[in-house]
């Protein structure tokens, strides 16, 4: 009988597959690829969840998991929490420094620069990560990747008035709206919010490179997104996650009316009907079904 082999995924809505079916999400296809014949022999323990921040600071939301955003457990406490034998595990899958960020920072075009808290999450904040995830699993011939982001707009996804119309509507999702003074919307209004998603994955990238090689661990590999932008939200060949374009800016996914009820009992206590609404479309902007594939790929071509 064939050893088993462990694989942990930590991070945020990335790792965690938002949108996705548990057949499609990215460590569960990897599991595949490490054991062609027999996947079940691949044992994976996945804490990744949506909304997760590497650090959560003096934070006492309470922990969520799976398709309900949350900042906790944060990828932090998802590895120091990690307590089943960790020096016996081959393969770390680790994202995170988004949600640090703030997606609605990044589509904010009257917010402040990006560059500063851009190195906070993505340099130092993953720094202090790496570090514990080299501690927890020592296992010598382990592998940990780092997996990168992706310019969730860009000029791709602004070639056509039904794009902008959708780009318009993607961004109230975040409560973007923008000063048109009643004017139509046209590129240059939305420019600027795509400048920041290119600074974003530009910036973001060159951090967490950097903050892998300052690991000075063999076993730490950052991964490419490999994604351009073409794959952008609304693109023509979009590798992410848009909203259909009826009335109720109703989700793209595949697990929308499951994450529907999961959105529905977690704000009942809550008076926050933005937030809620926010939650209904969670999975705006993360790869969808051909996006998980492209980035198990891109894994794999660093592992196998």
């Amino acid at each position: 009988m064939a050893e088993q082999f462990r694989m942990v995924t930590i991070g945020d809505s990335v790792l965690w597959g938002q949108g996705l079916k548990e057949s499609e999400k990215i460590d569960t296809l990897l599991r595949a690829d490490f054991r062609p014949q027999n996947p079940q022999d691949v044992r994976l323990d996945r804490t990744a969840h949506s909304g997760a921040v590497i650090f959560s600071g003096s934070s006492n939301e309470a922990p969520r998991v799976g398709e309900v955003p949350g900042s906790r457990a944060s990828i932090l406490e998802q590895c120091a929490g990690f307590h089943d034998n960790p020096q016996d595990v081959d393969f770390v899958l680790i994202n995170g420094g988004i949600n640090d960020v703030g997606v609605a920072t990044i589509l904010n075009p009257f917010a402040p620069s990006l560059t500063t808290p851009i190195k906070e999450a993505c340099g130092y904040r993953m720094g202090m990560l790496l570090e514990a995830v080299k501690q927890k699993f020592s296992k010598p011939s382990a592998r940990i990747r780092v997996l990168g982001y992706y310019p969730i707009l860009s000029s791709k996804s602004l070639t056509s008035a039904r794009q902008l119309g959708a780009a318009t509507s993607f961004l109230q999702l975040y409560g973007v709206a923008l000063p048109t003074f009643g004017k139509q919307i046209t590129v240059e209004h939305i420019n600027p919010i795509v400048d920041r998603c290119e600074q974003f994955f530009r910036e973001s990238t060159e951090c967490l490179v950097e903050a892998v090689r300052r690991a000075g661990d063999s076993r730490i590999r950052f991964v490419h997104s490999g994604f351009t932008d073409d794959n952008s939200v609304f693109a023509r060949k979009s590798l992410l996650w848009g909203v259909h374009l009826d009335p109720n800016l109703s989700p793209e996914d595949n697990v929308a009316q499951t994450r529907h009820q999961l959105c529905d009992a977690a704000f009942q206590n809550q008076n926050n009907p933005l937030a809620l609404e926010e939650c209904y479309r969670a999975s705006a902007g993360h790869p969808n079904a051909a996006g998980a594939v492209h980035l198990q790929e891109r894994i794999w071509a660093t592992v196998g």
